[in-house]
């Protein structure tokens, strides 16, 4: 790619597609766990319940083949998004832990 100066500029990917593919990630994960609830409790509640960390099994792999390709801002997107969401999570389950107590 070239800059307005017409000097040669890498392309690091984009932000917004690593928060995207991740949060869209998450979504179908979120999904899977709520259906594998009714069939089997147990796996679907680790799955469903434990989304921040689960969530590794994906993201992780994900990141690993942007960086390879040097897409840097999609890996910082990614990482961002995973952050979020395991920040959520913890914070839901640490406000049932209090009401529980």
């Amino acid at each position: 790619m070239t800059d307005e100066q017409g000097t040669v500029t890498e392309d690091q990917g984009k932000l917004w597609l690593g928060l995207l593919l991740c949060w869209g990630c998450n979504i179908v994960h979120s999904v899977m766990g709520f259906v594998l609830v009714f069939a089997y409790p147990q796996v679907g509640m680790v799955l469903f319940g434990g989304i921040g960390l689960v969530q590794l099994a994906y993201v992780v792999p994900v990141c690993l083949h942007y960086r390879k390709q040097g897409k840097s801002n999609t890996v910082k997107g990614l990482i961002i998004a995973a952050s979020i969401t395991a920040l959520l999570n913890a914070s839901c389950w640490g406000a049932i832990r209090g009401i529980n107590m």
